[in-house]
């Protein structure tokens, strides 16, 4: 009988280690084929790797696929394609189709067995390249649509959780700006004031830098003309003084303006991080208690009353408790000054920081979701002590597959940016030649031209770098 429980406790072995090396790599791993084609700019390429990619293809991942897809189908200038992934991506996000079945195994095993429902922040992204699409395709109002969405959905997201949990990221001021640039591309100089101003006020809230982005000054000068353009000279003077700078009136004549965006480098991917918890002394009936001195965090663990009178739970002193954890990529270009017709005009200047986005939203969900990962701990750790007692070879095999399985959660949407800069360009009539000189981390420069025609109104153009590397 004993020979028998040997030998199933072998295979089992085998089988754990084989599962262990197929399963274990982190998706950054495992999508670097479609990652290394973007950073080369080779989009087409890229497109086609992430169908090949068998990774992207199980159905718990449908909402990455969707993701990756339709943001580098946007840098692939196909507007139309992209938004149907992100439509496709919202829908999803909508109807929030998660698996019982898999609920089950991301709880037993790990939570990248669940469906990717994606981080908040890479369901407000959504909204942003709707946005963009539907600004490329010439519709206006739809794209006015999707801007609007933005903060009604990160309200809806925050409106979720407890006092004392919510996000940081409640509101977004990018957002905010893009609706300022719409309205006013439409003639709503009133609207387009009021959206400039939110804007301007959500930094001004948070001590003039909000979610790693400082008050961009384009946006200063955007409030304060727009006020001066509808008379409110109140609020001119008023603003005038918070941001210690005076309007100065344009006497020279333009053609249109020119919005520039520029996406640069690549959002940080995530890596398996391990926290230690230890065991407290002491335990109350059915209750022990672990603690994290990194995260300097306390969990109540239940452990069952048979457990309880047979033995002590402090015999198992050591839990590693496996998180997410994202690792920064330093964009290649650090800085973009513009020149037009040869005369140095202005710098691109940040006005998303999704790195930062990233990192402050997973610290916020990691202190949500603590609970949900004791409870997968605790069971993990009963079942292997229930088993060794009526079974010591099993319980050491189910040991070891409890610590072999204990796996983070390393998906994340990995083709968004490190960040997105922009300007506000005043142009001529006819052809106008701008020159964006992009100054990489070791201090040479690379030469980006655009030619665009002058004309009334705004137009919005984009130019994008994706090369990055890995802190």
């Amino acid at each position: 009988m004993k020979k028998a429980s040997l030998k199933i406790a072998y295979c089992i072995s085998f089988f754990i280690v084989f599962l262990f090396f197929s399963s274990c790599a982190s998706y950054n791993t495992k999508s670097q084929k479609f990652q290394a084609a973007l950073q080369q700019g080779n989009i087409e390429k890229a497109l086609n790797d992430i169908d090949k990619n068998s990774f992207l293809k199980k159905n718990r991942n449908s909402l990455l696929y969707f993701l990756e897809k339709g943001k580098i189908a946007y840098l692939n200038e196909n507007y139309e394609l992209s938004n149907t992934f992100l439509n496709k991506a919202d829908f999803f996000i909508e109807e929030n189709k998660r698996a019982v079945g898999n609920a089950v195994l991301g709880v037993l095993l790990n939570p990248e067995k669940e469906t990717y429902t994606g981080e908040d922040f890479e369901k407000i992204a959504i909204h942003y390249y709707k946005a963009l699409n539907y600004i490329f395709l010439q519709k206006p109002d739809d794209a006015l649509v999707e801007a609007k969405r933005i903060n009604l959905q990160l309200q809806q997201l925050n409106d979720k959780y407890p006092e004392g949990k919510k996000n940081r990221y409640s509101s977004d001021a990018f957002a905010l700006n893009l609706q300022g640039f719409l309205y006013e591309a439409s003639g709503d100089v009133n609207n387009a004031f009021i959206s400039y101003r939110n804007a301007a006020d959500l930094y001004l809230a948070n001590k003039g830098s909000f979610m790693g982005t400082p008050l961009p000054e384009q946006l200063k000068k955007d409030v304060l003309r727009t006020a001066a353009s509808l008379g409110f000279i109140n609020e001119l003077h008023r603003y005038e003084n918070i941001f210690g700078i005076t309007h100065q009136i344009n006497k020279t004549t333009t053609e249109g303006e020119l919005i520039l965006f520029w996406e640069n480098g690549l959002v940080p991917f995530k890596e398996q991080n391990f926290f230690s918890f230890t065991v407290l002394p002491g335990k109350t009936d059915g209750i022990v208690s672990i603690y994290n001195k990194e995260l300097d965090l306390k969990l109540p663990i239940p452990i069952s009353n048979d457990y309880n009178k047979k033995q002590s739970f402090s015999d198992i002193n050591i839990f590693n408790v496996a998180f997410p954890k994202y690792i920064a990529r330093t964009p290649y270009f650090s800085g973009a000054t513009i020149l037009k017709d040869s005369t140095k005009i202005g710098s691109l200047q940040m006005v998303q920081n999704y790195e930062d986005i990233a990192f402050k939203t997973l610290k916020d969900r990691t202190l949500r979701e603590i609970g949900k990962t004791a409870i997968r701990l605790g069971t993990k750790k009963l079942s292997e002590s229930l088993l060794r007692d009526q079974n010591k070879d099993l319980g050491a095999v189910l040991g070891i597959f409890n610590a072999m399985s204990e796996h983070a959660d390393t998906r994340n949407w990995q083709s968004l940016p490190n960040a997105i800069y922009y300007a506000r360009i005043p142009l001529k009539k006819g052809e106008n030649t701008i020159s964006v000189l992009l100054k990489t981390t070791d201090g040479t420069t690379q030469e980006e031209k655009i030619k665009v025609q002058g004309g009334k109104g705004i137009q919005f153009k984009k130019i994008i770098t994706l090369q990055s590397f890995s802190r």
